[in-house]
């Protein structure tokens, strides 16, 4: 069974030490993708790609139809997971 993560402009997975950047989506039946800032890689549904050794992914179908997912194959004992967007803080203004 795959790792299905969703994904959209900007997303970054960690990939067995890897990061996987998505850069472009085309109407949920491409993704490209950059792995450690290198030549972009176009994944689609029609076939699997091995983005690093022993990883293959193709673009994956969510619950809802919709195809912004990229899908893993990999032995368990690689770790794929998603890169969180840093956390910022709002300053709250004291009050006088």
């Amino acid at each position: 069974m795959a790792l299905s993560i969703g994904v959209s402009v900007g997303s970054g997975i960690h990939v067995d030490g890897h990061l996987l950047q998505v850069n472009r989506l085309d109407q949920y039946k491409r993704i490209w993708v950059t792995v450690d800032g290198k030549n972009d890689v176009v994944i689609s549904d029609e076939d699997r790609k091995e983005i690093v050794p022993g990883v293959w992914v193709r673009v994956g179908i969510g619950q809802t139809g919709n195809r912004n997912r990229l899908a893993f194959e990999a032995p368990r004992a690689i770790r794929i997971s998603r890169v969180e967007p840093p956390r910022t803080s709002v300053r709250v203004p004291e009050l006088v």
